[in-house]
């Protein structure tokens, strides 16, 4: 195997094993979607801007398209990776309930 595909290779893993940084903020890993739900909960007044009808609307100045996927700023500093995230007439929210 010749060094740029090593290399291309190792950061491929990279990738999966650890968070990814931005010049904007540190993602932090979540087991599951429930996890989200809570961080979103606790961080509500920054990140999110209505609950209701089991979806919780996010805040548009606080969502990030990357190449590595959408990510929601929960602080000044956490970005937490969205797996699915929906939108209405409202606009952008993810299920309060994941089942």
């Amino acid at each position: 195997m010749n060094s740029n595909k090593l290399l291309a290779t190792l950061l491929l893993i990279g990738t999966q094993a650890f968070s990814t940084s931005f010049t904007f903020g540190e993602s932090i890993e979540l087991d599951n979607e429930k996890e989200l739900i809570i961080l979103v909960h606790k961080n509500q007044e920054y990140c999110a801007e209505e609950i209701s009808d089991g979806k919780i609307y996010l805040k548009p100045e606080h969502i990030y398209p990357t190449k590595e996927g959408v990510f929601l700023r929960l602080d000044q500093f956490s970005l937490a990776k969205l797996l699915c995230i929906c939108s209405d007439e409202k606009g952008c929210y993810i299920k309060e309930n994941f089942e």
